[in-house]
């Protein structure tokens, strides 16, 4: 999903190299205590207040949304703290809650809840620490109100083709409204939220761990695990030392020359593939030389997307058609054309621009995604060839990457959470997106336009039209970045651990992804 805004982690000491050696965890009890070795953990835990990739993944396990998507049945809406929902009328949705769904706390879910959780105090009021995220997902809510102990009506201010997919995905995870209100800080909060989902907050340690416990009265069968500890290693050989020597079940961020290693041992295996999430770099364009679109467009003729894929990444994901995924269904334009490879246009484009060799900056992280440097290294390489001077600058966090003023090259990327323009580009690069208020790097008042028509807009030929023009801009008229490949998500894992990883940056550990 969408980069992280802020990294507070120090860096862990690299674990020795162990070898082959039996693991050491057993399983002393029915459900296992899981332990999940990752590259980095979020800061906090609310989704009003973060959407980056490894927010996804620990949240997932704290919290439900009134809609679920059943990943295992090809992502279809089910009921999910909703029992039904229905249309009353082009603005108005009635949603019957389920009876007897228990919060973390032990309280029972109400109405209220549910009506609190999209209301005021928590969105869209100005000022509010949630209002950036809250807006890219819900600035056409107008009201939700709890009718009875049943239902709770949303009422939005226009006609929104896109709510049922509103409903089942980021910033609609429903709280409980008296823990909320009892904390009274947003920070605080954030650090121990009280949901719904099949495990609750135990510990969050900055820089180590966030633990979760199972919570025993979740509406959708016991967890199948005791608990989830998510041990932040960011060294990515220290993550493959300790799985190999049983310290932890699942690892996270695999590099495809991990894979042959993994595998190796007789109890491991690596799982993953191709995510809706596409790795990009973008471009500070609102000053310095990334400002001339001519630039921009010659940096992105200069990639070699197929052989970073095929080299970096072991051919295992591939090369999108620009800014879009084959999710978005009939909204995917699929004759649309692929990333262009042409040096010797991107040179012609360089004489044009009068370009004489003045440094452009390169900002990016050594270990947030799997081969970060070592792509962000072949990139600089082919930038090079052709008479870029880009010079590569490794920052300690994310707060450095977006520094200001911003008219750096720097990593990202970005996830289609639902199949429309307004459930991936919209929520990064809209108006309330990321790289208008944290990474200031570029905006676009025809994108604005676009999106602002796509709120409403329910004739599928014309959306089609309009995510086109969306892809023509991102690619040619006014590139924010460019696309590189698919992100890939590799896990390694104990072969005794059943779980299945999606298309998506979530890890699901309830009892909805079990085996039957």
């Amino acid at each position: 999903m969408n980069i992280s805004r802020r990294n507070y982690l120090k860096a862990m000491s690299a674990v020795p190299l162990l070898g082959t050696i039996a693991p050491q965890i057993v399983h002393a009890q029915t459900r296992t205590d899981l332990i999940i070795a990752v590259q980095d953990n979020p800061p906090q835990l609310d989704p009003l207040r973060l959407g980056t990739n490894v927010t996804h993944r620990v949240t997932a396990g704290i919290y439900d949304t009134l809609i679920r998507i059943d990943r295992r049945n090809g992502d279809r809406m089910v009921p999910g703290l909703a029992e039904s929902w229905h249309q009353i009328d082009p603005r108005t949705w009635d949603v019957v809650i389920r009876k007897g769904v228990r919060f973390h706390d032990g309280s029972v879910m109400t109405t209220e809840d549910v009506a609190y959780t999209f209301g005021p105090e928590r969105m869209l009021t100005e000022g509010l620490p949630g209002q950036s995220v809250s807006r890219q997902f819900f600035s056409g809510l107008e009201k939700v109100v709890a009718l009875d102990d049943n239902t709770v009506r949303f009422v939005t201010k226009q006609p929104d083709p896109l709510f049922e997919f509103r409903l089942s995905n980021w910033a609609s995870q429903i709280i409980s409204k008296a823990a909320f209100q009892k904390v009274g800080d947003w920070d605080k909060w954030a650090l121990s939220p009280v949901g719904t989902g099949p495990y609750r907050v135990a510990e969050v340690s900055a820089g180590d761990r966030i633990r979760l416990v199972a919570h025993d009265q979740y509406w959708g069968g016991q967890p199948p695990f005791s608990s989830l500890t998510f041990k932040v290693m960011p060294e990515a050989a220290s993550r493959v030392n300790a799985l190999a020597a049983g310290d932890v079940h699942i690892i996270t961020e695999v590099t495809p020359d991990q894979i042959a290693t993994i595998k190796g041992h007789e109890n491991l295996d690596v799982v993953g593939g191709g995510t809706n999430n596409t790795r990009v770099v973008n471009y500070g364009t609102l000053g310095g030389p990334l400002k001339d679109v001519r630039l921009r467009r010659a940096l992105n003729l200069s990639i070699d997307r197929k052989a970073i894929a095929e080299q970096l990444v072991a051919g295992l994901v591939g090369v999108p058609r620009g800014f879009q995924w084959q999710a978005y269904g009939d909204m995917f334009i699929e004759n649309f054309p692929m990333p262009a490879y042409d040096p010797d246009a991107a040179r012609k484009l360089l004489s044009e621009v009068g370009y004489t060799g003045a440094p452009i900056e390169y900002r990016t992280l050594n270990n947030y995604y799997a081969g970060q440097l070592d792509t962000a290294q072949a990139l600089q390489q082919m930038w090079q060839e052709v008479g870029l001077n880009v010079q590569l600058k490794i920052c300690d966090n994310w707060t450095q990457v977006f520094a200001q003023p911003n008219h750096a090259i720097f990593d990202g990327s970005v996830s289609s959470l639902y199949p429309d323009v307004m459930g991936s580009l919209w929520h990064s690069y809209g108006p309330n997106g990321f790289i208008r208020y944290q990474a200031k790097s570029w905006s676009s008042t025809e994108f604005d336009a676009i999106g602002e028509k796509l709120q409403t807009l329910t004739d599928r030929t014309e959306r089609r039209k309009l995510h086109e023009r969306v892809l023509e801009i991102f690619a040619e008229i006014d590139p924010p970045g460019t696309v590189l490949y698919e992100t890939p998500m590799l896990y390694g894992k104990r072969r005794d651990v059943a779980w299945t990883p999606y298309r998506i940056p979530m890890m699901d550990f309830g009892p909805f992804n079990m085996p039957a």
